[in-house]
């Protein structure tokens, strides 16, 4: 399987094991991933959001409801 990009997720079977690994207590995203665009990020308040990452817009959710 030759995949490219987002083409990955673009398989069920992909995606699934992927929103699956999402749910652990210590995955990439939210052990790593996070911290540092929050520090990147800092505060939200009178800023626009946009989530355009892959996955299921949950860090686009958090940022929107700490508003």
């Amino acid at each position: 399987m030759d995949y490219r990009g987002s083409q990955f997720y673009g398989e069920d079977h992909n995606f699934k094991n992927y929103l699956e690994r999402r749910k652990w207590s210590e995955n990439a995203n939210d052990s790593i991933e996070k911290p540092i665009f929050m520090d990147l990020i800092g505060d939200v308040t009178e800023k626009n959001i946009l989530d355009l990452g892959c996955g299921t817009a949950s860090f686009g959710i958090e940022l929107l409801e700490s508003l």
